[in-house]
């Protein structure tokens, strides 16, 4: 598990760093297996590489936002974060339908089954559709990928990019609007 964000909870060219950095990496480990537990719990089946990520995203957004000096604050912030990055698991599977998902099996998904033509405008399709991806403006793009290809919510592509969620929403719109038409294979 990744803890080596030495900016995790201390402020940036502050002089006493090191020895900041040092107790902040010394709580990251304290709080690490309080967080795995948290997350194991939501999950209820072991799954330790999913739980390892989550919890190296909660560090990774308190790092990004933590500068507190006092113990007790960064623990409840820490997980607060942990709840809101289990919020938006939930919510990314939802958005993606992650309880229809069908795993993949070796002797079922071998491409027998799949007929050529559907095979054939399925990579056409891909083809257009990095092409149309490549014809949009930069920004736009940026916003396309981080929401559909990254899974962010549209509140963090806004974060991220210093625009309001409506600017983002009117981005997307635009962006999937130009990959529809320039996706359909003529037949």
């Amino acid at each position: 598990m990744l803890l080596e964000h030495e900016q995790f909870m201390e402020g940036p060219n502050d002089p006493c760093a090191s020895d900041r950095g040092r107790r902040a990496q010394a709580r990251a480990a304290s709080l690490s297996e309080p967080l795995a537990a948290f997350f194991r719990r939501r999950l209820g089946s072991c799954q330790e590489a999913e739980v390892e990520d989550l919890v190296q995203e909660v560090f990774v957004r308190a790092a990004d936002q933590l500068s507190l000096a006092e113990e007790e604050h960064a623990r409840a912030y820490v997980f607060r974060v942990a709840a809101s990055v289990w919020i938006d698991r939930h919510r990314r599977r939802q958005a993606r339908r992650a309880d229809r998902h069908v795993p993949f099996d070796p002797d079922r998904h071998d491409g027998q089954g799949l007929d050529l033509a559907r095979q054939l405008d399925a990579r056409e399709t891909l083809r257009l559709a990095t092409q149309a991806l490549a014809t949009l403006p930069e920004r736009t793009r940026a916003i396309f990928i981080l929401r559909r290809i990254e899974g962010l919510a549209v509140r963090e592509v806004a974060h991220r990019l210093g625009l309001s969620t409506s600017a983002v929403e009117k981005h997307m719109v635009r962006a999937l609007e130009h990959l529809l038409a320039h996706t359909r294979i003529p037949r």
